[in-house]
């Protein structure tokens, strides 16, 4: 897994692969996604941040399930909460796509290309702590068995299209915000099944 193969030293030029980075920097933008300088990880997500890019990646596997994660018990904000496939930020000089290829890779151990198909601003709190995000959604395919990396991911679900409803709605409480928040602006149920989705 690739993950699992990387050295210490390796590990700590990823995105934090090896725990949340503070001194990272991250992409600032304003609520419309325009992009207007850095911040670390740190100054972005204390008190009220400072709004940045993110994603949210939504992987389908080989039968068409959607591969939900569950956040790990270290993470800062919600931890051990369900999430999309992989969530994280856009590094400066990437784009959406070229993140979330990275990331998918870090945390799942799977090679994916994305399209993207939406975007919103959002922000929400917790423990003196803030997401104050622009973030893109993305949709990708792999037929590769996703391998979890602990340290991002405590647990993996796959859920087909027949079962979606049913299993957010009856765990809606143990989900993300802004998981919430994008199933309420974009009818995720038809996106991300859909075989063809236009950016």
């Amino acid at each position: 897994m690739f993950w699992k193969n990387l050295s210490l030293r390796k590990m700590s030029e990823h995105h934090d692969l090896s725990g949340e980075k503070k001194l990272q920097l991250l992409v600032l933008c304003d609520r419309k996604g325009h992009q207007i300088g850095t911040a670390t990880r740190q100054d972005c997500h204390q008190g009220d941040g400072k709004t940045h890019l993110a994603f949210m990646a939504y992987v389908l596997d080989r039968d068409g399930k959607l591969i939900l994660g569950k956040r790990g018990k270290s993470k800062t904000l919600w931890p051990l909460f369900w999430d999309a496939s992989v969530v994280s930020h856009v590094l400066p000089g990437e784009t959406p796509q070229i993140s979330a290829k990275r990331r998918v890779k870090e945390e799942l151990a799977i090679d994916v290309d994305f399209t993207l198909f939406g975007s919103f601003f959002y922000q929400v709190r917790q423990n003196g702590h803030s997401e104050n995000e622009f973030c893109y959604l993305l949709k990708g395919q792999s037929e590769t068995l996703p391998q979890k990396n602990p340290v991002e991911i405590s647990q993996i679900k796959k859920v087909s299209l027949k079962d979606f409803s049913k299993f957010y709605n009856s765990e809606k409480k143990n989900f993300t915000p802004w998981f919430i928040i994008a199933n309420g602006r974009f009818p995720l149920e038809g996106l991300l099944w859909q075989k063809n989705i236009k950016p």
